[in-house]
């Protein structure tokens, strides 16, 4: 019992870094679309590395609690998985936009719901996976 309670903590704070992720991604997308009058993809590109640095500096402590160094193979797999999910992201949003005429705003939020499920169990079990510790064993 006390392991799936650690992975629902795990998911809540993964969610709430999440949200703080998103509006950072989300505001700076819609200033650079919106008032810059930027490019959707430039933008995306921007807005996405803005959330991904701040994913990385809260995730790596606060959610997955690892041990590793700020420079680390950690890191190394973080910026792959978040550039994959980037050109997911942004797959997603030409999808809705160009493909299914949607609102830009909401292809963007429907990029970010499905990123973000990815996102978190990519992160989880090869990120920021402890490799001192088996399935079970709690982290102290």
């Amino acid at each position: 019992m006390k392991e799936h309670w650690n992975e629902i903590k795990k998911i809540l704070k993964f969610g709430v870094t999440g949200v703080m992720n998103t509006a950072v991604d989300f505001v700076v997308y819609t200033v650079l679309v919106s008032v810059c009058g930027m490019g959707l993809y430039v933008s995306q590109m921007i807005s996405y590395c803005c959330g991904m640095l701040n994913s990385y500096v809260i995730n790596r402590k606060w959610t997955f609690d690892t041990r590793n160094g700020f420079f680390s193979l950690e890191l190394v797999k973080f910026v792959v998985l978040n550039l994959a999910m980037m050109l997911l992201g942004m797959g997603i949003i030409y999808l809705c936009v160009e493909q299914l005429g949607l609102h830009k705003l909401l292809g963007k939020l429907i990029s970010t719901v499905l990123v973000m499920a990815i996102n978190f169990v990519l992160s989880n079990f090869w990120v920021f996976r402890n490799k001192g510790t088996t399935q079970g064993e709690e982290r102290r």
